[in-house]
């Protein structure tokens, strides 16, 4: 048995409560002050990182909507599956399709909105290319807000390759915009 006789190994400090919060702020504060790091310049490392926005599943669609401060943010949607399509992905003419029919009420309650104008949705047609989509839409598109255009031009290039690198031009009634990556 101890020389104190409640256990501890001779030689051992017994340690209070006190003692041991005292230890704790003095490790965090040593942690928090940096431990003699030096303040420095900012350093640019070039633009920002980029995440690949998959699909967990086959059946679900990544649709890009706003934020409310207009910052574009992806939102997987969730389809019934057709058990004898389990495997196919959401064709890109059915995830235009979604996103041009608006939020879903999940989606409107995580305050997520659209610049895209009501009723665009019908007649929007999709021809494709390796690497290159034209959607063809049955609305002037010059005049489409640009978080209009992010929006198509996201929600069309991850549909089509699942990375987003997709060049995507958006054509209208009144004419043809520049090709645009997401």
């Amino acid at each position: 048995m101890s020389r104190t006789g409640r256990g501890r190994a001779a030689g051992t400090r017994p340690r209070s409560r006190v003692g041991r919060a005292l230890a704790g702020c003095a490790a965090v504060s040593a942690l928090l002050s940096g431990c003699g790091v030096q303040a420095t310049d900012v350093v640019e490392a070039g633009g920002p990182a980029t995440v690949p926005v998959y699909p967990a599943y086959k059946h679900r669609a990544v649709l890009f909507f706003l934020d409310p401060a207009g910052r574009l943010t992806p939102a997987v949607r969730s389809l019934v599956p057709d058990l004898s399509n389990a495997d196919v992905p959401v064709p890109l003419p059915k995830t235009l399709a979604l996103l041009l029919a608006g939020l879903s009420d999940e989606e409107r309650s995580a305050g997520l909105r659209t610049d895209l104008p009501p009723g665009a949705a019908a007649g929007a047609e999709v021809k494709t290319a390796p690497g290159t989509l034209i959607i063809r839409l049955p609305l002037d598109v010059r005049p489409l807000p640009d978080g209009a255009r992010r929006q198509l031009v996201c929600t069309a290039a991850y549909a089509q390759d699942g990375d987003g690198t997709a060049k995507v031009t958006l054509v209208g009634d009144d004419g043809v915009l520049p090709a645009a990556v997401c």
